[in-house]
């Protein structure tokens, strides 16, 4: 019984030492300061070393080579980025008492040495004296950036109740309108004061506002005008990845990438070889999955997006399409596949180009120095905690840049290739072999047990034979 009990000992750590996963690739992480956590940004060669897509063969380790708790940053999505508002140099427009409004008149801006001069004229080019104000000139200068409000700041602040047209042009020729009638209030009564002086634009990209009042409205001296600009998307930096076509010559039409790791792809695009080419194209990449008759590993290729890529020349060089967005996808190979009658392309196969926001560690400086990163393991499988119960209270906008950074620094040893592999299961041959023993085990006590009941009792064995 000793011994059988030594036997299940040996086999358990056995089976405990042989659950423990081994790694291809080892760095040594630098820190700076002592925070209680770190972040660092996972570099290219991550992603070509991981088996597993989906990073769960990445590990953090201590000094002591024990695991520490880590997580990872929630990718960032798109921001929207506000410039100030600006002020624009505003103009008043005067016309004749009889004049109904400024949609008659010509508008002439002339710069000079001694500043800029605004002329108003007949459609017929007679000059307009002007005694009456009827509206203002706001030259928004060239912006990239379309306005999205104009806040209009009258010299009156306690006696103001009207409204203005807001039309806007680009070459003072032709208008179009914006805003047919928006208020403008500054009243006070009782020490209250009521103000209403920013009007709400269509995103609009133009030289030159028009403020008009309104017929039958009170015109008001308006003292300075602000521009804000639309928000701005702010996309997150990406990192790209290039990748040659091969032609399959089973499929006409068809061309295959790899990209050389399991990045986590948003954007892609052809690069096509040649000029004026358009190029409708279906993209498809392939994920691992389980081939139940030889349960090897094998590639199943999925459909990501339907586009079309262009290369044309132009009078100033060439455009291309830009970079077409796609739900993020980490695999290796990809396929695109291009009608070959459609003339696209000619012999020589295009060129993948793959975008990707790289993914961000943080873990918990638990432990001795220093610490290191791992990955690459046939054998791993997913640790990372949520990023919530790692960090209490997270905030993607603030709480990362509480977090002390890391550097990836160079493996300081050869990868053991062999970490890649498959290994064999070592704990279903355990098991097996244990159950195979219990069996024997059990066989032969109930062997022993069965001739002891077979016996005969030993007073029966010595009593003589009767007569």
């Amino acid at each position: 019984m000793k011994h059988l009990l030594a036997c299940a000992a040996f086999a358990f750590a056995t089976l405990a030492h042989a659950d423990a996963p081994r790694f291809a690739w080892h760095a040594p992480l630098a820190i700076d300061g002592t925070h209680a956590f770190y972040r660092v940004e996972l570099p290219a060669n991550v992603y070509e070393g991981v088996v597993r897509s989906d990073l769960a063969d990445v590990r953090v380790r201590n000094g002591d080579g024990e695991p520490v708790p880590f997580a990872f940053v929630p990718v960032p999505s798109a921001d929207r980025e506000r410039a100030p508002a600006a002020d624009l140099p505003l103009f008043p427009l005067y016309v004749d008492r009889d004049a109904r409004d400024l949609a008659d008149l010509a508008i002439t801006m002339r710069r000079d040495a001694s500043g800029t001069r605004i002329d108003l004229a007949t459609r017929d080019g007679r000059p307009v004296t002007g005694q009456r104000l009827a509206g203002y000139l706001i030259d928004a200068g060239e912006r990239h950036a379309p306005l999205a409000a104009l806040t209009l700041v009258t010299s009156d602040t306690s006696k103001v109740d009207t409204r203005v047209r807001i039309e806007a042009s680009d070459d003072l020729a032709t208008w179009r309108s914006l805003v047919s009638a928006a208020p403008l209030l500054a009243l006070e009564f009782r020490g209250r004061h009521l103000v209403r002086d920013r009007v709400e634009l269509p995103a609009v990209a133009a030289r030159y506002l028009r403020v008009a009042f309104v017929p039958a409205a009170h015109a008001v001296e308006i003292a300075s005008a602000r521009g804000e600009a639309a928000p701005r998307v702010v996309e997150p930096a990406r990192q790209w990845r290039k990748a040659a076509g091969t032609a399959d010559a089973r499929h006409p039409g068809e061309y295959l990438f790899d990209v050389g790791g399991y990045f986590p792809v948003d954007r892609v695009t052809l690069d096509l070889p040649d000029l004026n080419a358009v190029a409708p194209a279906v993209l498809s990449a392939a994920w691992p999955v389980a081939t139940p008759s030889r349960g090897a590993p094998d590639d199943a290729w999925r459909h990501v997006v339907t586009s079309v890529f262009y290369r044309l020349r132009q009078d100033d060089g060439e455009t291309t399409n830009v970079p077409v967005s796609v739900p993020t996808t980490a695999a290796r190979r990809w396929k695109v596949r291009i009608d070959p009658s459609t003339g696209a392309l000619g012999g020589t196969p295009p060129s993948l180009s793959v975008g990707y926001v790289p993914r961000t560690l943080v873990f918990a400086a638990r432990g001795t120095l220093p610490f290191e990163l791992a990955w690459g393991s046939a054998k791993a499988t997913a640790a990372a905690l949520p990023i919530a119960t790692l960090v209490p209270a997270f905030d993607a906008r603030t709480t990362p840049a509480t977090f002390g950074v890391a550097s990836v620094g160079a493996a300081p040893a050869a990868p053991a290739f062999d970490a890649l592999r498959e290994p064999p299961d070592v704990k279903r041959w355990l098991l097996w072999t244990a159950l195979a023993v219990a069996t024997m085990v059990l066989g032969w006590m109930a062997f022993g047990l069965l001739r002891e009941m077979r016996a005969p009792p030993s007073g029966d064995r010595d009593a003589e034979p009767p007569v």
